[in-house]
């Protein structure tokens, strides 16, 4: 992962955590229901662009193994890492479409 990569995700995340303190602040004021879970879509929007972020930065990083490995085995295993990667982010994406 790049620096100014893992700088944009370490972002995201930071944006995700501040959105999470008000929302435990909102639940403990007392807040109405609806301004709460505007917050709660909040987080889970950061979460899933940082989700994103990570996946695609490890599509990059692992692209010249499974195009140019000599390797068959070495492209095979790095293709099944990213489709179970994928598969992680696509049922956290379903989860919280739910």
């Amino acid at each position: 992962m790049q620096p100014e990569e893992q700088t944009e995700i370490t972002r995201r995340l930071r944006t995700a955590e501040g959105h999470l303190r008000a929302v435990i602040s909102m639940v403990e004021a007392g807040e109405p229901c609806e301004q709460v879970l505007h917050q709660l879509n909040a987080v889970r929007s950061a979460l899933r662009i940082a989700g994103g972020r990570l996946l695609a930065c490890q599509v990059e990083s692992c692209e010249d193994v499974i195009q140019y490995s000599a390797c068959p085995d070495e492209r095979v295993a790095e293709i099944k890492r990213l489709s179970n990667l994928y598969q992680i982010m696509m049922k956290s994406y379903r989860y919280n479409r739910e």
